[in-house]
């Protein structure tokens, strides 16, 4: 089985690497094309049509799967993360219904492994933070190899 053992760092930061190339390519793009409000239309476009994994532990997925599928409406705080487990939930009911004696855990884990979301399923605003933590690191990594390099 995959992604049983990522923390919920190792899964922020594989979300934040893959949001910040998809983001950095938009940027790119609505600059040299003369996009009005390249940045913020940049973010816009990464969050609606970015196609990320779904950087998620196999153990938190197996159990809101299995309470949607048994029970049906699970209380979500956020649309999105509500949106983003219905998403899963459709696809492991699609793969199950291919052959209905797979496992939920069999079609959960190919799920996580092989299947693409259709979006980041954070805010705008949980971007930016995640692009100025990338840009800190980024920055912080660049300060200890200049310390390396003056020793």
């Amino acid at each position: 089985m995959t992604n049983t053992n990522n923390t919920k760092q190792e899964n922020c930061l594989a979300r934040d690497k893959e949001f910040m190339s998809i983001y950095n390519d938009a940027v790119d793009f609505m600059l040299k094309n003369h996009v009005t409000d390249p940045f913020n239309s940049a973010l816009h476009w990464a969050i609606e049509h970015g196609q990320p994994h779904y950087n998620l532990s196999y153990t938190r997925a197996y159990r809101v799967v299995c309470q949607m599928l048994t029970e049906g409406n699970v209380a979500f705080t956020s649309p999105l993360r509500k949106m983003m487990w219905e998403e899963i939930c459709e696809k492991v009911r699609a793969l199950m219904a291919l052959r209905p004696s797979m496992s939920i855990a069999h079609a959960l884990d190919f799920v996580l492994s092989h299947s693409r979301a259709s979006r980041f399923f954070f805010t705008p605003r949980q971007a930016k933070r995640g692009i100025l933590r990338c840009r800190k690191q980024r920055w912080q990594k660049l300060q200890q190899t200049m310390k390396q390099h003056q020793s």
